[in-house]
This record gives C-alpha cells, structure tokens and sequence, in this order.
C-alpha cells in the first residue's frame, strides 16, 4: 500500500535548532516559580537541586538527540514510541505529550500578565472571579487570549518564520540575561546565601532539595519540543544533536547562575516575601526598578519564545497523530505555507480553555509536565536500547554505551515518582488536583482510543512508522 505522506518543509538551521531548544527551556518558570523554589530549598540547595537535575535531563537529552538522528520525524518521541512498542505505545504517548504541551501554553498565558503588571502596573485590570485560591482579572484574560491568537496566526504562516523570531528574540535575551547576572554578582553578598538549605533536620533538608529536583523536568521542559521539528531541520543531525546538548548546558548555567546571584543579593527572610524575586530583589539591592524592569523585559521576551516553541511542539504532535491515522486525518492536512493548520489551531484552542483557571493551576502544571515527562523519557531511553540491538546505525550516538541510557533511565523513574507522589503528600491524603487532571484525561484517551479501533487497525505497524517519519512504503 501507499498511504498518502504529507511532509514538513525543512527549514531550520542548526542556530535556530538551538533557539528552538533554549527558548523553549528558558522561557518564563525562572521568574514565576524562583521565590517558591528558594523558600522551599533555599539559593544553594536549589542550584544544587538544578545542577544535579541537569546532570539527569543531560543524559536524557543524549538519549533524544540520538534518537533525532535514527527517527527524525515529527512529532518526536510518538515517533520513537512506535518504534519501541507499536501503536499503543504511540497512541499513549502522542496523548500524553499533547496533554504536556497543551499546559505547557497555558502556563505561558497565565503567567504573561502577571510579568505584564509589574512592568506596567494596571494593565491587569479589575478582578473578574476568583477561583483554585487566586484572583483572576479581565486584563490577564485579554492579555493571554491575545498572545495565544497572535502566536497562532504567526505559526500558520509555517515554521521559517516563526524559527527566525525565535532565533533572534532567544540571542537577544541572551545578552541580556548575561547582562545582568554580571550586575547581581557585583552587588552580591555571600552572606544573604545562609541557611544554605533551610531545615532543622538533615532529613528535613534532604527532603527539600528532593523536592526541588523533583521539579527538574519542568525547568528543562522544552529541550525535546525541539525534536519534534527534527523532520524540518535543513542542518545533519549531528549539528542538530550538538545544539540540543549545548541548549541544555546554557540553560543549567543560567538557572544556577541566576538562583546563586539573585540569592546572594538580598537576604532570604526578604526573598521569600516578593511575588517575583528574581527582578524584585534588584530594586531592593540597588535602589532603582532600572535593572528589574530589564529583568521583566526579558522574561517576557522568554515567555514569547517558550510560548512559541511550545505551540511549533504541540502543533508537530497532533500532526503526526493524524499522519499516522492514530487521531482525525484532518490533524494532518497542511496549509499552502506548509503548516499543519488544525493542529495549531487545537493547541490554541485548548490553552484558552486552561486561561480562565488562573494562577491556582500553576503549581498542579508544574507537577503535571514534570511527571509526564518523567515517563516520556522512559519510553525515549528504552528505543534507544532497541534500536541499538536492531543494528541501525546513526549520524549520532550518545557517548556512554549502555551504562548512561540505564543511569537516564533509573533517573527518570525517580522524576516520575517524586512528581507523581508529592502532590499527594502535600495535599494531606485528599485527592490532589494533579491527579484528577490526569484520570480525566486518561479516560478521555481511552475513549478516543476505543472509538478509533478501526482507523487504527486499517494500518500496519510499519506503514504507521514510515507515516510517522515522513517516507512512503511502496
């Protein structure tokens, strides 16, 4: 048989490979999420938590990179998923990776107004409701809807455009990121530092930094949407797979650089009273909101770039959903610019309906993502094994042999456990909302599932692998 192969223009080079990969990573979390994460695991145990964190999602990242090079296809890793178990295993995780990105967005669109009020205060406007503990106001409903249309009609003009704002938007934020941490090391003060993890026990202590590393897919969170544009890089995959491992070098040192800085310029009695430390603590350390207001310009600028790559991830997954007949054929038909339409459009459609829950679903989406892709890299690290028994050879291996994929592996596991099991220790035994979302959509995807038997099974495994990595079996 021939099934019809609707395929991605390649279009991105090895410098937007990275952009794609860096921007999506460094996107908004550093400054929304830092004061919960210095008062829970204080400066240094936090950038401990991080760097060991960035150790794990490393050898991850080597895993993906490889499997980038044997299957570049989009969609990413419901590419490798087909590979490694068949249609299930496909079908489980192209929903669980569009569950992943759908909130991913929505992070970025609750939390872009928050950045938008303090740089201009008001804008937010008045309080529309309240709900999950938090006030929601009209300004972050328009704000967020807005960016969401905006980035959507963006992508329908196809990848190369939105690649090239990618680009220079992520190096601009670079200089400026660089910028000022230069400035908070030179108004730095060790002493703010202490306790270097709060505490009173060393169980107490263990705990916290266990916590915080729990976290760590969420702060990485975006290495791998640039997998899912693989099929559209114009570069080798070597090139490719060098610039997502320097992606993830980059970021692990601007976090660490970042908490270590930030923490050492204000004490952390003070840093845990500001909503958004990671720019308060400049005004209250120099005096003037100048270096703080550049801080807010630039995590705008990242929340843009996430945002962006993001939806480009999101978008590629539904498409390859689709093109694999594994969801509606629709997900896979491509604009005149060479863009998967409806698949963008489901993205967008799906974040403007997580906006109106406000800044009470920020935590349960940290906890969310972090979990799901504590699972999805399981699945990534076992293809990698599989593949390499099947002889395939690749423009890329990830150094290590055997021993790093089983390390990445186990590392995983414990990611996907913390993420999983904290929300409910923290909850007090009642059902958290983590979990609801999950059972919620889990019973969505089986129902799904079951309703598309035959659509499903009208296609061998191996005519949905060559769909999914954009070839046709004559």
């Amino acid at each position: 048989m021939n099934p019809e192969v609707r395929t991605l223009r390649r279009s991105i080079s090895a410098t937007q490979y990275f952009a794609v990969g860096f921007g999506s990573i460094v996107g908004v979390a550093w400054i929304i999420i830092m004061g919960d994460a210095v008062a829970s695991a204080g400066a240094v145990g936090t950038a401990f938590a991080l760097f060991i964190g960035a150790l794990g999602i490393l050898l991850v990242a080597f895993c993906y990179a490889e499997m980038a090079a044997r299957l570049p296809g989009a969609g990413g890793e419901i590419v490798y998923a087909q590979a490694l178990g068949g249609s299930g295993t496909a079908y489980l995780t192209g929903w669980t990776l569009a569950l992943v990105y759908t909130a991913a967005c929505a992070f970025q669109a609750i939390s872009i107004g928050q950045l938008l009020g303090l740089l201009f205060p008001g804008i937010e406007g008045p309080v529309a409701y309240s709900i999950l503990g938090h006030e929601v106001r009209v300004g972050n409903l328009v704000i967020g809807g807005g960016l969401a249309i905006a980035l959507a009609a963006l992508a329908m003009r196809g990848v190369r455009g939105a690649a090239v704002v990618q680009e220079w938007v992520t190096y601009l934020r670079i200089a400026m990121m660089a910028g000022f941490i230069a400035i908070a090391i030179a108004y730095a003060d060790p002493a703010n530092l202490r306790p270097l993890v709060p505490g009173e026990t060393a169980t107490l202590k263990f705990a916290a930094i266990l916590s915080m590393l729990g976290s760590a897919p969420f702060w990485f969170a975006g290495f791998n949407a640039a997998v899912t544009t693989a099929e559209e890089c114009s570069t080798s995959m070597t090139a490719a797979g060098r610039a997502l491992i320097f992606a993830i070098l980059g970021s692990a040192a601007f976090y660490i650089l970042l908490v270590l800085s930030v923490g050492a310029l204000v004490p952390v009695a003070t840093l845990k009273t500001l909503p958004l430390p990671a720019a308060q603590a400049f005004e209250i350390a120099m005096g003037t909101p100048t270096v703080a207001k550049i801080v807010l310009v630039t995590a705008i600028l990242g929340s843009v770039t996430a945002w962006n790559a993001l939806l480009l991830a999101g978008s590629r997954v539904y498409f390859a959903l689709g093109r694999a007949h594994l969801s509606p054929a629709a997900f896979a038909r491509l604009n005149v610019q060479g863009a998967p339409s409806l698949a963008i459009l489901a993205v967008t459609a799906a974040t403007l309906v997580a906006l109106p829950l406000g800044r009470g679903f920020i935590l349960p989406i940290i906890n969310i993502i972090s979990a799901c892709f504590g699972i999805i890299y399981v699945a990534t690290c076992l293809a990698v094994l599989k593949m390499r028994k099947s002889g395939m050879q690749a423009s890329f291996t990830a150094p290590g042999g055997t021993p790093l994929v089983v390390t990445a592996i186990v590392f995983s596991v414990i990611i996907a456990l913390v993420a999983l099991f904290q929300p409910w220790f923290l909850s007090g035994g009642t059902v958290p909302p983590e979990w609801i979302t999950l059972g919620c959509w889990a019973v969505v995807s089986l129902l799904v599932w079951f309703g598309a038997q035959a659509r499903i099974k009208a296609l061998p495994d191996e005519a949905r692998l060559d769909l999914l990595k954009g070839e046709s079996r004559g």
